[in-house]
């Protein structure tokens, strides 16, 4: 059942002392972001008027970064700090406890949505290392990153008065592509004969399937920590077996071997998925933003459920 996220005591205080006051006239917003999506989307909500910035360096998983003091300094200089929230940044108390109070306005994408709650999965019960019984990957649900998009304007309008109509335009030029990528997605998944998205790994992609009408099969569940057992093989094998699926998916930010296994086992063929909280070097070098990883899973996935 969908459930609004709740935030604790002590992030609700040190939240709102991170509530800075303007930008001086003339100058740019700056801004970090703690995963790549929010920092595309501020880059292209601020326009001229930010200089955006990503804590996470290329390649690197948001679950288990840990920041340097490089980090904090960054950090502590910025006017506007974005991060998801909801347990996606377990680094995150620690990090916000350590910067200077007043100085840097912060904004949880995540709070006041209604997100996912997360099945519960023996392998998180046992190592602790679950995010919690929220799913906190938004940005693969497009009209929810509507909604981030324009509380994003918000908040840069708050530390940038004299931007606010900029702003505002450039967040509603942004909410036009991503409600046309969402139309695009609707429609070239509507006639797929598979609606069963496999995954060897945990499930990210939970906002997606159910944006879209298909079931999220993880192999386990919202760590990526977690480590599989046999009987969790076993049973994506049958299940595959059971329905015909061909295709086993994995993160293009982990090794392939365990999809490529459970591909074996049925006889099947792997197909890469991007979540999109980071990009690799390599993706960085050539200039890729998140509309080109949207369109590559969308490429994958008609390809992989089989969509006339």
């Amino acid at each position: 059942m969908p459930v609004k996220p709740r935030l604790t005591a002590a992030l609700l205080a040190l939240t709102a002392l991170l509530s800075a006051p303007a930008v001086a006239h003339g100058a740019k917003v700056r801004i970090m972001a703690s995963v790549f999506p929010l920092a595309e989307f501020a880059a292209a909500v601020a326009g001229e008027r930010g200089e955006v910035g990503l804590l996470l360096p290329p390649g690197a998983g948001v679950h288990t970064w840990q920041p340097r003091p490089g980090d904090i300094e960054r950090l502590a200089s910025s006017d506007l700090f974005l991060f998801i929230g909801a347990n996606l940044e377990p680094w995150l108390p620690g990090l916000l406890r350590a910067l200077p109070k007043g100085r840097t306005r912060a904004f949880e994408a995540s709070r006041d949505l209604v997100l996912l709650e997360a099945a519960e999965h023996h392998d998180e019960k046992e190592t602790g290392h679950a995010h919690g019984p929220l799913d906190p990957h938004i940005w693969l649900d497009f009209d929810l990153d509507v909604l981030v998009v324009n509380r994003i304007a918000e908040e840069l309008s708050a530390v940038d008065p004299g931007g606010r109509e900029v702003f505002r335009e450039n967040a509603a030029r942004l909410a036009d592509r991503l409600r046309k990528l969402d139309a695009r997605y609707r429609s070239a998944l509507a006639d797929c004969p598979f609606r069963d998205l496999v995954l060897a790994g945990h499930g990210a992609f939970g906002y997606l399937a159910r944006r879209y009408g298909l079931a999220e099969q993880a192999l386990y569940g919202l760590s990526p920590d977690s480590q599989p057992r046999p009987a969790d093989l076993i049973r994506v094998v049958e299940y595959c077996r059971e329905r015909g699926i061909k295709t086993i998916f994995f993160e293009n930010s982990v090794p392939p071997d365990l999809a490529r296994t459970l591909a074996r086992e049925i006889g099947g063929r792997v197909l890469v998925l991007h979540a999109g909280h980071n990009l690799t070097k390599d993706q960085k070098d050539r200039g890729y933003g998140f509309f080109d990883l949207m369109e590559e899973n969308l490429k994958s996935l008609r390809e992989g459920l089989g969509c006339r």
